[in-house]
């Protein structure tokens, strides 16, 4: 079994245990080597933490210390701090990441972690607002990011929301332009993602940057 998976998408702890024939039989109720977590920015010392509780052993000798991680994001301290403990983790430590995008993350982390769930391209439906982003004129992409930051502030959508378009967007340049021609603006995606995961990215910020220059 590979000790550190990457699921993107939202899955439950239960199909996630159930994937795996070395984790489908762990005890769920009262069980102290199953640890979840939930964050929206997983920092430099969630990581800490993290890497303490996988120095210490399962409760039981032969056992197993399960870790389920969701989050939003991860700044790049926080991953560069990981990235030993995924590469090399204790034999008896088993981690599940959770996050809206692979994308999020660093490719020296990324290259680390099996990855389930990852739609490796978007049906061409799924396109369709991020292509009509990329044709209207920057007033109207401004329009169409204030109205998807005014849906996060009233909960009617989510961070989510705003990384699906980043990633929609990203994969219709490639589609029209090429990595060759796209790549000025391919670049205005890349360091908008990035910042996503600082400890309090501006989304409206870094997405009116995308509208601005892709």
């Amino acid at each position: 079994m590979h000790h550190a998976y990457l699921y993107i998408g939202e899955i439950s702890r239960d199909k996630i245990l159930s994937d795996h024939k070395e984790t489908s039989k762990i005890p769920k109720a009262g069980n102290p080597d199953l640890i979840e977590r939930t964050y929206e920015i997983l920092t430099i010392d969630d990581a800490r933490e993290l890497k303490a509780a996988a120095a210490s052993r399962p409760i039981e000798k032969d056992g197993k210390k399960i870790f389920i991680l969701r989050m939003d994001g991860m700044t790049v301290e926080a991953q560069n701090a990981l990235l030993k403990l995924l590469e090399e983790p204790p034999s008896y430590a088993h981690f599940f990441l959770i996050l809206p995008s692979a994308h999020l993350l660093l490719p020296t982390v990324r290259s680390r972690l099996s990855i389930i769930g990852e739609d490796r391209g978007r049906a061409r439906s799924d396109l369709s607002e991020a292509e009509s982003f990329l044709k209207a004129p920057p007033p109207k992409r401004l329009e169409i990011v204030k109205d998807l930051l005014d849906g996060i502030s009233k909960e009617r959508k989510t961070r989510k929301d705003a990384i699906d378009l980043l990633d929609g967007i990203e994969q219709a340049i490639y589609e029209s332009q090429g990595a060759k021609d796209g790549r000025r603006s391919l670049e205005a995606v890349e360091t908008a993602r990035r910042y996503m995961n600082d400890r309090a990215p501006s989304l409206k910020m870094l997405l009116e940057f995308v509208a601005l220059n892709v």
